[in-house]
């Protein structure tokens, strides 16, 4: 139970930080919160049984850097747009037949 532990808890660390150094650093999120919790099993396991916890300060030293990463990233990562000038282009044309609406909307209710 404890390898089978140890396994999920390694692939998941790994997957995670290989999520969070990719554009898909989002989906780094869910193989994170595995490995963190697989760890803390594998935690309470070794302290029930006494055995080493040389694998447990690996995976969350994996999990930390793949934490990390993707807070990094989520913070620092700023979309960009591209071809901004036929956003451009619409904007100024609506604001064009707005002004042009408001001058006939403004023309028919003239106060006489």
């Amino acid at each position: 139970m404890k390898k089978s532990f140890i396994i999920l808890g390694f692939t998941s660390a790994i997957v995670a930080v290989i999520l969070a150094a990719t554009p898909l650093f989002k989906l780094s999120v869910a193989p994170i919160i595995i490995a963190f919790i697989s760890g803390l099993i594998i935690l309470f396991l070794s302290k029930k049984l006494k055995t080493k916890t040389k694998v447990i300060q690996y995976i969350f030293l994996l999990v930390i850097i793949a934490l990390s990463l993707t807070i990094y990233k989520g913070v620092v990562n700023t979309s960009e747009i591209e071809n901004t000038e036929q956003l451009e282009q619409i904007d100024k044309e609506n604001k064009d037949e707005n002004v042009g609406n408001f001058k006939e909307t403004f023309e028919e209710r003239e106060i006489d």
